[in-house]
């Protein structure tokens, strides 16, 4: 085998690898939060902290993650990031609520950065294959969270609930040293930089200021917002309508695998078809999310096939449009810095949108949960992140 054969083989594994990284360590901690509440003799809701912390980092980092890219180059910047969430995990593993929240913290700090570093990564080794890659990383980022999802039961059931938070702790160390063999060799593709005003375009403009990559926040942001809006209520909604757990169980988990069949085509066709082909499958994934808006204003049931419906169509749109901008972030620039800029910009304030979501619906929830406001809301937010999609069709470059 060929050392460029190697690489190549190595490169894969790592996009997959720390693919399947980025969503577990954060959507399996509430799977056992009870038993960790038991340990620590505090109530549950107290632990909410844990789920709010990564967002947090995420909303907080993002916007930053490109300095390091330019100052010590994308190999570097890769293994640091990965190193935080290997070190949070091996804390967070230690159950005392310092080394919880400690740990929670270097987890959000390490995927907020590779959240805006793997666009930039796929841009700058593999250029021309953008699609491919980018459905491996999305694809590998479903599948890890939903593997998590399924072994958490059992593996609790038979080695205790500890046993989850060493598992999570391993897995980072191999995506480490996958890590380390895939990128020993490897020429470092992005140019470093000392200049101080790192995060702004050659023309000395901040992306912030860059009226073309607004849409890409608001499109980002749209998602984001519904994606952990629903990710808090939704399986609170389905409760008020009588559900029994075992139906809303299976469709909390229908709604994230349908991200799977997402991922795995549309990155390859939203770059094959042209504007005009962009622009249908937009209105189609903006047309299944309007549908699902439509019904929760008839949601008066506890029928499981309405709900699964519901779950579907919802999770076919945020699906659609979270794949949308991560595409896009490298096919609408001309260089990884670029991309990093933009993907940077984009999530901060995607995430800060998102961090509004659940307290916002829990507000209106309270005051009446089958109001019109939040459905009038959902549709709102819908509406614009078709109208930003298409004017992320219509730029040609960041």
């Amino acid at each position: 085998m060929t050392k460029q054969k190697k690489t190549t083989i190595g490169l894969l594994l790592a996009v997959i690898a720390t693919g399947a990284l980025m969503r577990a360590p954060i959507t399996t901690l509430p799977l056992v939060l009870k038993q960790l509440a038991d340990s620590l003799h505090v109530s549950q809701g107290s632990l909410g902290i844990l789920t709010t912390l990564p967002l947090v980092m995420f909303l907080i980092f993002s916007n930053f993650a490109s300095i390091p890219l330019a100052r010590i180059g994308i190999k570097k910047s890769m293994g640091i990031s990965i190193l935080l969430l290997l070190l949070g995990s091996i804390i967070r593993a230690i159950v005392t609520m310092p080394t919880m929240l400690i740990g929670t913290i270097l987890i959000g700090i390490g995927i907020a950065h590779l959240n805006v570093y793997m666009p930039s990564f796929i841009k700058a080794y593999f250029p021309d294959r953008i699609d491919v890659y980018t459905t491996l990383y999305s694809f590998s980022m479903n599948l890890g969270s939903g593997a998590f999802n399924l072994i958490t039961a059992p593996v609790v059931n038979g080695f205790g609930w500890r046993s989850i938070l060493m598992i999570l702790a391993v897995a980072p160390a191999l995506v480490m040293a996958i890590w380390l063999f895939a990128s020993s060799g490897l020429q470092e593709k992005l140019k470093i930089s000392r200049n101080k005003q790192i995060n702004r375009s050659k023309k000395g403009q901040s992306i912030w200021t860059n009226t073309k990559a607004w849409p890409f926040l608001i499109t980002f942001g749209c998602q984001s917002l519904l994606n952990y809006t629903l990710a808090a209520w939704f399986p609170v909604l389905m409760a008020y309508h009588h559900l029994n757990p075992g139906s809303i169980g299976i469709i909390v988990a229908v709604y994230s695998l349908m991200g799977i069949p997402v991922y795995l085509v549309m990155p390859r066709l939203l770059i094959q078809l042209g504007r005009m082909g962009t622009s249908v499958i937009i209105f189609l994934g903006g047309l299944c999310g309007l549908i699902a808006g439509g019904m929760l204003f008839f949601q008066g049931t506890s029928s499981f096939v309405f709900w699964m419906t519901e779950s579907v169509l919802i999770g076919l749109s945020i699906s659609f449009f979270f794949i949308y901008a991560t595409t896009m972030f490298g096919v609408k620039t001309n260089d990884p810095m670029t991309t990093a800029r933009l993907s940077g910009m984009a999530q901060s304030g995607g995430y800060f949108l998102a961090a509004l979501g659940p307290s916002a619906y829990g507000l209106a929830f309270k005051i009446n949960p089958i109001g019109i406001t939040q459905n009038v809301a959902y549709l709102m937010i819908i509406i614009v992140a078709v109208i930003a999609a298409l004017l992320v069709a219509r730029t040609d470059k960041v």
